[in-house]
């Protein structure tokens, strides 16, 4: 697919604004293509991000109207096919392809870093990218999130790059949802982690999920890469330890490179070949520990020492929308998060009880996808044990459909309240739960807006709320306590 990148090729990508489009969009932008897209969000923060780069934002009204034939326009699987403006393509016959068959014919030119895994792939893939820019590498990072205050994740052609191979490094965070990571051949794959997630794409098996991360690793061998896995998990390890270049790391003994992570200091030692080295992170917890040490041993496949590499991480100032401070006003914190499976939130909700011990935590949560939460139902409940308050949104379907939404998001509520009890507030208009939030926080409070669908906007307008004199109108501000009374009454 080389002809596809020629200089100033046009693109169209329909949802641009979502997080992996927006990667390849501002990628495709910074090789010299010419790229524009459509979302039906178009004015927020991405928007903006886009648009200052010089890539135009269109809405799918304006978009299904003005595209153009010598256009390749890009999807992702999250674009349903009745998407107007992949009809509107349809009806000019413009030529579509997958956002994964773009970005793989990208990455052939690069030596590929890939990072796969159910859980901590962002993160993960941030700190791969921050440590090899620190040291001067300026790696391409194409990553479903950005690094907070770090603008240089796509350097822009002539920029002076080190290379591997004859290659450039390209730091990429890969997709297991649909599969779409097997079509990439990296020379340095991380595994994290395998869970039960995305098995529709997988015939409703774990097995076949366990056998596609398989594969990615095998394509990684074959090529003479180096694989980093994560030894607490069984199944990664059995992969990993399968194959000639590998290295496990984890919190259990048997792995070859061991964190131990100390929760009443929230400090680590990482131990290899018999040499401890201590490591404190500014903005650490255990789950950034760990990923940390996946990121520093895949930085040595690029011939970076790890002892040196750990202490850059230190200071990774975290990636957006992973426990991002939106505002600490008068001592109550507001914080945003992308977590959506059970395990990523019960070890998100860890994580704050770490940075903020003892503080009373209110939790929005909107869970994601019909799929999963079907698949997760009963595991919503106990992940949020011992929260505070507890404010369950409506499940955003991310494109997805559900024959009964209402008596899906009916289970979920009983089966959470059934696990927490009164510490779930009940459901009110979200204009109404925002200032009835408001007035309820006090001094030393941490609200945590939780889940990758639009609920980010929610705790944006509620810092709006605290900082400032005005509320939304609504029949009556009465404190959540109050309300959760009234309820069990």
């Amino acid at each position: 697919m080389t002809e596809l990148l020629q200089p100033g090729r046009p693109f169209f990508l329909v949802g641009i604004c979502g997080a992996g489009m927006s990667s390849l969009a501002m990628l495709l932008h910074s090789i010299g293509m010419d790229v524009r897209g459509s979302d039906i969000a178009n004015d927020g923060p991405e928007a903006e991000r886009l648009t200052s780069l010089g890539i135009r934002v269109m809405s799918e009204a304006e978009a299904s109207g003005a595209l153009r034939h010598d256009e390749v326009l890009v999807r992702s699987s999250a674009i349903r096919p009745d998407n107007v403006v992949l009809m509107a393509a349809g009806g000019i016959r413009a030529g579509v392809l997958h956002r994964t068959d773009v970005l793989s014919a990208v990455a052939s030119e690069y030596f590929l870093i890939a990072v796969s895994g159910t859980h901590g792939k962002t993160t993960t893939s941030g700190m791969i990218g921050y440590v090899l820019a620190r040291q001067g590498f300026a790696p391409t990072i194409c990553v479903g999130g950005h690094i907070a205050g770090f603008d240089g994740a796509f350097p822009p052609e002539g920029t002076q790059r080190r290379q591997i191979h004859g290659r450039p490094i390209m730091v990429l965070e890969t997709d297991e949802s649909d599969g779409s990571f097997l079509k990439f051949h990296p020379d340095v794959a991380v595994v994290t982690n395998i869970d039960s997630d995305h098995l529709g794409a997988y015939g409703d098996k774990f097995s076949n999920l366990v056998g596609a991360f398989a594969q990615f690793s095998q394509q990684c061998a074959e090529r003479g890469g180096l694989i980093v896995g994560c030894g607490d998990d069984g199944e990664v390890a059995r992969i990993v330890q399968a194959l000639a270049r590998h290295v496990l790391y984890g919190q259990e003994a048997s792995n070859q490179v061991q964190m131990r992570y100390h929760a009443r200091s929230n400090t680590a030692i990482v131990a290899r070949e018999g040499v401890e080295q201590s490591f404190v992170m500014e903005r650490g917890d255990e789950k950034s520990y760990l990923n940390a040490v996946a990121a520093c041993l895949a930085c040595e496949a690029v011939g970076l020492p790890f002892a040196d590499t750990l202490p850059i991480l230190e200071g990774f100032p975290g990636m957006e929308r992973r426990m991002q401070v939106l505002t600490d006003h008068d001592g109550t914190v507001v914080l945003t998060d992308h977590a959506d499976h059970p395990t990523e939130i019960r070890a998100t909700l860890q994580a704050v009880s770490v940075r903020y011990p003892g503080r009373p935590l209110t939790l929005v949560l909107q869970p994601h996808r019909f799929s999963r939460v079907s698949m997760c139902l009963e595991e919503y409940g106990p992940a949020l044990a011992g929260v505070s308050r507890i404010v369950l949104l409506d499940i955003f379907p991310a494109g997805e459909t559900a024959e009964r939404p209402e008596e899906l998001n009916g289970m979920l509520r009983e089966s959470v309240k059934t696990a927490v009890g009164g510490s779930l507030v009940p459901q009110m208009p979200v204009d109404q739960m925002l200032d009835v939030l408001r007035v309820s926080v006090t001094p030393g409070d941490v609200v945590l807006f939780m889940g990758p669908g639009d609920v980010n906007k929610l705790g944006l307008r509620f810092c709006g709320l605290l900082t400032s004199d005005n509320t939304v109108q609504c029949e009556t501000a009465a404190s959540l306590e109050g309300r959760i009374q009234q309820e069990n009454d």
